[in-house]
């Protein structure tokens, strides 16, 4: 219920992505025409996604994940990168499309 009420999706086990033995999370869509073959992101990289999502600067979600400012920027650049984003609103929209995360 908490998570519903911050803006999470539940969604049935067959929807979710399933974790990679490599500790990454695979794409939404089981259609490999959406994303680029091998595709992934760290599960780490999914949270910030998450909060990127909700609006959340660098500061605050170095502080809602418990890491240093630095990291969350690095984390924020390296996720704009896997998705050829210009930017973090970009990054964002990206994922909505390409089905990563659901707003």
């Amino acid at each position: 219920m908490n998570a519903v009420a911050r803006g999470f999706s539940i969604l049935p086990r067959e929807v979710r992505s399933p974790e990679l033995p490599d500790g990454t999370l695979n794409r939404l869509s089981d259609n490999p025409n959406d994303v680029p073959r091998g595709y992934a992101l760290t599960v780490r990289e999914f949270e910030v996604l998450r909060l990127l999502a909700e609006g959340a600067s660098n500061k605050v979600i170095a502080r809602r994940l418990g890491i240093s400012f630095h990291t969350a920027k690095f984390h924020v650049a390296s996720i704009a990168a896997k998705l050829d984003a210009t930017g973090r609103t970009d990054a964002v929209a990206q994922a909505v499309r390409l089905g990563l995360i659901l707003l």
